[in-house]
């Protein structure tokens, strides 16, 4: 994690990465047109239930990140700083996505806003305006507004992998820090959605910004079973390349290793996070 300045200094002149829906593409990114080729295909017959797919390797054109992404679907990454990127896998119906979004900024005033102006970095307009939040309520009170989700609940947080998630990524020296795992319903135009999220909320305490980082999956809920076993092999299929792990060696490491370790015990969480949609879904929660 960069500190403040630097990670000042890399959004000058840049878009803000606020993406329009976190499930959609990223806007001006490296992408390809399908995940068809630079790789070996490997046939999951049946995954997700009715879904039969073929992963192939996609690889960033800035040679960053590879990540194994079925054919027909639509793979992006952008650079945020020299050792960070987001990237975004959406399938051919436009509905569910894999992504990996770092790092939203939130202003802490509109005098901060008219600062970062005078540095002339584009795309501040768009910038919400809020004191820190923790993560579930930096989904329900920024992300949701900003990507025109509503009706957002949270129906199963997995603490024991949000506590291993939260030593992972909340570094010392943070002035704040909260990072969580979660599923949450939510409605977009009008479909309910389902999705699974490993969110951070960090503050450096300098004064006039903090971040969000949201990384996870998500479709439809009534498609949901069927697709998110493939939205699952995407998201964890990410890496880093070889030559931008060596340029970029903590960084490269950090979100490959949080996830991967938070994710050893994914069954019985599975499970309970099963459980608890079914609750919501009868109205018991």
């Amino acid at each position: 994690m960069e500190n403040t300045n630097l990670v000042l200094a890399a959004f000058f002149g840049a878009a803000l990465l606020l993406l329009a829906g976190c499930a959609a593409p990223i806007d001006n990114a490296s992408s390809g047109n399908n995940a068809t080729s630079n790789a070996n295909p490997a046939q999951d017959a049946g995954l997700g239930g009715q879904l039969n797919l073929t992963f192939n390797e996609w690889a960033a054109p800035d040679k960053s990140i590879t990540m194994q992404v079925p054919e027909g679907w639509q793979a992006a990454e952008r650079q945020v700083d020299t050792c960070t990127v987001s990237w975004s896998v959406l399938d051919p119906t436009g509905t569910s996505s894999a992504y990996m979004n770092n790092e939203i900024i939130v202003l802490k005033s509109e005098n901060a806003r008219q600062t970062y102006k005078a540095y002339g970095m584009a795309g501040i307009d768009n910038a919400p305006v809020s004191g820190y939040l923790g993560a579930v309520q930096a989904v329900q009170q920024i992300i949701a507004p900003l990507t025109g989700a509503s009706d957002v609940h949270i129906t199963y947080n997995d603490t024991a992998m949000g506590q291993q998630f939260s030593q992972a990524v909340c570094m010392a020296g943070l002035a704040a820090c909260d990072a969580q795992v979660f599923e949450a319903a939510y409605r977009r135009n009008g479909t309910l959605m389902r999705g699974r999220y490993f969110v951070q909320t960090y503050d450096f305490g300098e004064g006039s910004t903090w971040w969000i980082n949201i990384w996870g999956y998500t479709s439809p809920a009534v498609d949901w079973n069927r697709t998110s076993p493939a939205l699952e092999k995407v998201f964890l299929s990410a890496k880093y390349t070889d030559e931008w792990a060596a340029k970029c060696k903590n960084n490269a490491n950090e979100a490959e290793t949080a996830i991967n370790e938070v994710v050893k015990s994914r069954q019985a969480a599975s499970d309970k996070a099963a459980e608890a949609w079914d609750r919501y879904i009868l109205g018991e929660q």
